[in-house]
């Protein structure tokens, strides 16, 4: 019979190998004490690592690096949306760095939120959340990822060449939802996910 350790982590191991988590997110496998000692062995055998307040990753080493790979902002900042219940977006550089838009390794990462406003730092790297409004978080998860990462590029840094790469990025169920989220976004944007989706959908 298994353990509630080893359910963990195959838990674990159906995510991506970045991913973040927090006890919160396996309580459907057991009781908050049983998960409790459960992380307690899995942090004790090096299985897992802490990464913050009540935040936990697998340790991921770099054969090409040697070294033990930081945990992904990304993923500590969803991991931390779903423990408080938050609705958050990437913002600034650091959505156009998502879309790989941008090479640019944003200094400061932040993200939209429902919940209140706040810097949570995790060892030398902080996050930032900004309450916004529900009208800003209106569009679903990539509708307004892709809003943000246009925004931060600006109209006029929008070129054909960046409109051909994101109609590659995106399948045309993804398409149907951006069609439907533009209208969250300014003018300007609303024309470039349309011209961004439109062709992809025109030859189905």
């Amino acid at each position: 019979m298994k353990s509630i350790a080893d359910k963990i982590l195959k838990d674990i191991c159906k995510h991506e190998a970045n991913w973040c988590f927090s006890q919160k997110d396996f309580l459907d496998i057991a009781g908050r004490n049983a998960i409790e000692q459960a992380f307690h062995r899995l942090l004790k055998e090096a299985e897992i690592r802490r990464v913050g307040r009540g935040l936990y990753d697998v340790p991921r080493y770099s054969d090409l690096l040697k070294i033990t790979l930081s945990p992904d902002a990304n993923q500590i900042a969803q991991a931390v949306a779903r423990k408080f219940g938050w609705r958050i977006i990437p913002t600034g550089a650091q959505a156009a760095n998502m879309l790989n838009l941008s090479t640019q390794v944003p200094m400061r990462v932040e993200y939209q939120s429902d919940g209140p406003t706040k810097a949570m730092t995790f060892g030398n790297r902080t996050i930032y959340f900004k309450r916004t409004s529900p009208k800003k978080l209106a569009a679903s998860e990539l509708g307004g990822l892709l809003i943000n990462a246009l925004n931060c590029l600006g109209n006029k840094n929008v070129t054909l060449e960046i409109i051909a790469k994101l109609r590659s990025r995106f399948d045309v169920k993804q398409k149907r939802q951006l069609l439907e989220d533009a209208r969250f976004g300014s003018d300007w944007v609303f024309e470039v996910i349309r011209q961004i989706c439109n062709e992809g959908l025109s030859n189905e």
